[in-house]
């Protein structure tokens, strides 16, 4: 029975949601982007008349600008830079794992690594949907340093050659390619059970691995995957400190009058980050409905399919969306939308946000699973139906149905919030017919 709890997110009431729900707890990674309510008080109750008066000459705008930018953004940041920095510390639980890999203590110390791994995705998750500014920028790197998924295809022989060349000492994460770093790769080095290497056999790197020890395989695996994790770390603090006063200054042009329009378009191009990535690079592509995968299903495509977080990854997008969209307890793109008349439009996106998140929540199955359901069943035809027709759960492929409950809000936010808000849909979004 889904029952309706209050979650604070940035002091709001979040709604309705599944207690069952580890994410949407205290300490989850929506609940976490939280600043110092000093920064975020209402000028009203001091009796500041001329901060009364500034609020009300700052352009609706800039007003979600300043709101999302140091109530959302960057407090978001600071948590994921924080969870990396502690998961690829010395003395934390990678580096714990790695010197416990052969004694006793390996299975408690493994079983707190995945832990903190999945901790660390959560973290990741949310800040996929606040890719503006330096994180976006194409010229740094500073994202596929973190999780190039939505890019780049994991190269699991390239980086089984790697964990080689690591282990005698040839190795340079800096000349590495985006398909062996960030989460993904860390991911497939710690949580992957399959320790036999992915390589033909005849690449020559590669053909002695198999006949190490379990405990020599692992160890080498965990050594590249302590390497990759601190470049996580690296990069996650080069995306905070880009943002923050303190030190690169983001913040400061983001929120700046003279790049309101700028700034807003591009805050509003990361929302459709649900539609390019949560959507169709997450669940319509590996699920075969998407003419970006040529076969029946493209399982290879599967988000984190080694940890099972496909779903919940999913979820954390959605969740991050409608926090974005309705500004935390702070002015959102919802009043605009409310403002120019459109309520109805803002608590659609509610309803719809919340019900897809419930239908990730609710499977049963990793998406891992059901994509192999499907291609070993041959039930091409049930998924694309459950995807047209997304008011009743498919009980055998629900993330068919879950594809269908998220177009539902991807469609709203092509045609009622673009028209509403007055922004224009990205590039790389347009060609999307589905």
């Amino acid at each position: 029975m889904f029952r309706c709890i209050c979650i604070p997110i940035l002091f709001l009431t979040f709604g309705c949601v599944d207690q069952s729900r580890d994410v949407l707890e205290e300490g989850s990674p929506t609940s976490q982007v939280q600043t110092d309510s000093s920064t975020s008080s209402n000028s009203s109750s001091t009796g500041d008349t001329s901060a009364d008066e500034s609020e009300q000459s700052t352009s609706p705008k800039l007003k979600v600008l300043l709101n999302v930018g140091e109530n959302i953004i960057l407090p978001a940041y600071r948590a994921l830079r924080d969870e990396a920095v502690s998961f690829s510390a010395e003395g934390g639980s990678l580096g714990t794992y790695c010197s416990g890999i052969g004694t006793e203590t390996e299975p408690d110390r493994f079983t707190k690594v995945l832990s903190d791994l999945r901790s660390l995705s959560e973290r990741i998750q949310v800040v996929e949907v606040l890719q503006v500014g330096p994180l976006a920028s194409e010229t740094n790197g500073l994202h596929n340093r973190i999780h190039p998924y939505k890019d780049f295809s994991l190269a699991t022989c390239s980086l089984d050659q790697a964990v080689v060349s690591h282990a005698d000492g040839d190795y340079d994460i800096e000349i590495r390619a985006s398909n062996q770093k960030g989460f993904p790769a860390v991911e497939y080095l710690l949580a992957n059970s399959n320790l036999a290497h992915s390589c033909p056999a005849q690449v020559p790197v590669t053909q002695e691995w198999n006949s190490l020890t379990e405990a020599d395989r692992k160890k080498q695996r965990c050594g590249l995957a302590e390497t990759i994790a601190s470049d996580i770390a690296e990069a996650s603090n080069a995306a905070l400190g880009a943002w923050s006063s303190d030190d690169g200054g983001y913040i400061d042009s983001f929120t700046s009058e003279e790049s309101v329009g700028e700034n807003f378009q591009a805050l509003s191009d990361a929302l459709f980050y649900i539609e390019k990535n949560t959507k169709s690079r997450k669940l319509t592509v590996p699920l075969g409905l998407d003419s970006d995968c040529s076969d029946t299903t493209c399982a290879s495509l599967v988000e984190a399919p080694y940890l099972g977080n496909s779903l919940n990854n999913i979820a954390i997008n959605l969740e991050t969306f409608l926090l974005v969209l309705e500004g935390g307890d702070g002015f959102g793109f919802d009043d605009i939308i409310n403002e120019a008349g459109f309520p109805d439009v803002s608590q659609r996106f509610r309803d719809q946000v919340q019900e897809a998140a419930e239908n990730a929540e609710a499977n049963a199955l990793s998406l891992a699973k059901q994509v192999e359901l499907l291609e070993a069943n041959g039930d091409g035809s049930t998924c694309t139906n459950a995807f047209a027709n997304p008011g009743s759960v498919d009980e055998d492929y629900p993330a068919c149905t879950l594809a269908g409950l998220v177009k539902r809000v991807t469609d709203d936010l092509k045609i009622d919030f673009v028209t509403i808000v007055e922004v224009s849909i990205p590039g790389n979004v347009q060609s999307d017919n589905d």
